[in-house]
């Protein structure tokens, strides 16, 4: 049985989370096993301090199917809390979004490739958080290909960009907080980064073998 990130942060709320204002950043596959939207589990663990929501690529609700189509700012119907996209006029938060909270959560699924724009946006909110002295804690989740092999070409660091802004492996093998951890310390950003890691998973398990 594996237990994800946001199931763990749940089952075992922080100390340090009290009296804090929380952001969260994550689409609609940000769920526990029973389907249940993180965002949901967060408000009901520590009600009154989600104070905002941040969007990736494809929208909150990933609606937006389309590659290149952008997203804008949005108030989510469910919770009333304002949606800040980060695939609209920005990729990189700006300094008056991260006004609104103490900690920046991340709860999304990677897909296991380079050129998925996810693992960028984070690496976005890494270096804005650092600006700002905000705490980034990831909630992670399986790679969903597995941990075990890594392959394909290296980025050139010429050819940096959105999908792509550091030199890792086509398929690099990493799990959404791993990969936080490394371009948080190879890419000097040196932000205040905690990993809220799974239980149970294994570098050998594809998707199919994570329950």
């Amino acid at each position: 049985m594996i237990t994800i990130g946001i199931e763990h942060l749940i089952a075992n709320p922080p100390a340090s989370f009290a009296g804090k204002r929380l952001a969260l950043l994550c689409n609609q596959a940000s769920t526990d096993r029973h389907f249940r939207h993180s965002r949901d589990l967060i408000m009901q663990a520590f009600p009154g301090q989600l104070t905002c929501l941040f969007s990736p690529q494809h929208g909150f609700f990933s609606e937006k199917q389309d590659n290149m189509i952008e997203s804008g700012n949005a108030t989510d119907a469910a919770s009333g809390l304002p949606v800040f996209s980060l695939y609209g006029e920005t990729r990189k938060p700006t300094g008056a979004m991260f006004d609104h909270f103490d900690i920046l959560l991340i709860d999304l699924q990677d897909v296991g490739t380079r050129v998925y724009t996810f693992i960028w946006t984070v690496v976005y909110c890494l270096q804005r958080a650092a600006e700002t002295g905000k705490k980034v804690v990831v909630l992670d989740r399986p790679n969903p290909v597995g941990g075990h092999i890594v392959e394909g070409n290296l980025l050139k660091r010429e050819f940096r960009s959105f999908v792509g802004l550091y030199e890792i492996p086509m398929r690099h093998g990493l799990t959404m907080g791993e990969l936080a951890l490394l371009c948080n310390r190879e890419m000097g950003i040196h932000v205040e980064l905690e990993v809220i890691r799974m239980q149970g998973w294994q570098r050998e398990m594809f998707f199919a073998d994570t329950n």
